[in-house]
């Protein structure tokens, strides 16, 4: 079998077995990649509070508030603060069930609390677990399955994609670079009838996208598969192995003290007084201490620092920053601001999105390419009736 209808075999059945799955993928990642944009506007009355000319409450006064209106048995595990006068503050609660075969089985609980922090009213009790940006999320993430099945058919579909991709480009390749092959292979004929236009459409959309296309898919695979993770780390770092840093949260969650909170983040904003954001991850088990993400610009993770103190004293045992990691680390760090664009700030976001856009009519397009070949092959041939004489 010749090279090129190799090729061509991998490219239309990967394309037929995956696409639904590339479809969905793509339509979500349109949605989600201005989740922070559009969450402002959306939720405007839950994430935005009037000033007030006094101190905020202590965090750990705020952090009561919220505990006690989920109760107990739902431990909050991290604390969402943009550094800005006009904001909420938000506490996290959520437990996973590694077993769940669906979205809503995977998620034990997940809530969100807002709220005010200089009057600490409770402005808004979120269940997250049903919250249309998360549920976009969880498609984008998992094909609203839980993490045991959703991962996979995620993961395998966008490798299939990556093959798709390369076969595809493969396919379109000239065979010789003249004028007329030049145009015809870079630019669509709109006043061509539907079946051109369509082929069209997915051929350059497709040559147009796929920079774009193929980093983010490569990204995803990064969180997709150890092996993928662990080469990236390996080729980053100089072909040198490196440890995994150690998982920030434990999913066994047991309320835990942080007499040391309020001072941890008293020292925090002192030290980075026009940060863009934190997060602070609380511990999860006995031996787990306070980790205070800073965020300098938007919630990018390329210019983050990591601060970890002593949750009984509050006093700081370590500070990170993203010029501190080794190129393994950094090339892991940087996967997430590359797979949204967000390492080039809006206009990267809108290029991941038009990318996105253009991936979601792939499958279309090129099901209707091999839709109208099947007809074709099926039609019977017409005979042509001689003329009575």
């Amino acid at each position: 079998m010749k090279f090129k209808k190799v090729v061509s075999f991998l490219h239309l059945w990967l394309g037929l077995v995956s696409g639904l799955f590339v479809f969905l993928i793509a339509v979500s990642g349109c949605l989600y990649v201005f989740a922070d944009e559009l969450k402002p506007i959306v939720y405007r009355e839950r994430l935005f509070v009037t000033p007030e000319n006094k101190e905020k409450l202590p965090l750990t006064q705020l952090l009561s508030i919220a505990q006690n209106t989920l109760g107990k048995d739902k431990v909050i595990t991290r604390i969402e603060m943009a550094n800005a006068p006009d904001r909420s503050v938000t506490f996290r609660s959520q437990k996973n069930n590694p077993e769940g075969l669906t979205h809503w089985d995977y998620f034990e609980y997940y809530y969100r609390v807002y709220i005010n922090p200089y009057s600490g009213k409770v402005i808004y009790v979120e269940d997250s677990k049903n919250e249309f940006f998360q549920l976009v999320l969880a498609l984008h993430m998992r094909m609203l399955f839980g993490e045991k099945v959703g991962h996979y058919v995620v993961g395998y579909s966008v490798l299939s994609f990556v093959i798709i991709l390369i076969s595809g480009f493969i396919l379109w390749f000239p065979k010789k670079w003249t004028v007329k092959s030049i145009k015809n292979h870079f630019t669509v004929k709109w006043s061509a009838k539907w079946k051109r236009l369509n082929y069209d459409l997915h051929q350059i959309l497709g040559l147009y996208a796929f920079i774009i296309l193929l980093l983010t898919s490569l990204t995803g695979l990064v969180w997709a598969f150890d092996w993928m993770q662990d080469s990236v780390r390996f080729v980053a770092n100089g072909g040198k192995n490196i440890e995994k840093p150690a998982l920030l949260i434990s999913d066994t969650l047991q309320p835990q003290a942080v007499s040391g909170l309020d001072k941890a983040f008293t020292v925090t904003a002192a030290g980075y007084p026009n940060a863009y954001a934190y997060l602070v991850l609380l511990p999860a088990k006995a031996t787990s201490t306070i980790n205070t993400l800073v965020y300098k610009k938007d919630w990018n993770r390329f210019d983050r620092l990591l601060i970890v103190y002593d949750r009984y004293s509050g006093r700081m045992l370590s500070n990170t920053s993203f010029q501190d990691l080794n190129n393994g680390d950094k090339a892991y760090q940087l996967n997430f601001d590359l797979h949204t664009g967000a390492y080039m700030g809006l206009f990267g976001k809108i290029l991941s999105f038009l990318a996105a856009l253009a991936c979601s009519t792939l499958p279309v397009t090129g099901f209707y390419i091999w839709w109208n070949k099947k007809k074709k092959k099926k039609s019977p041939p017409q005979v042509q009736l001689a003329d009575r004489p």
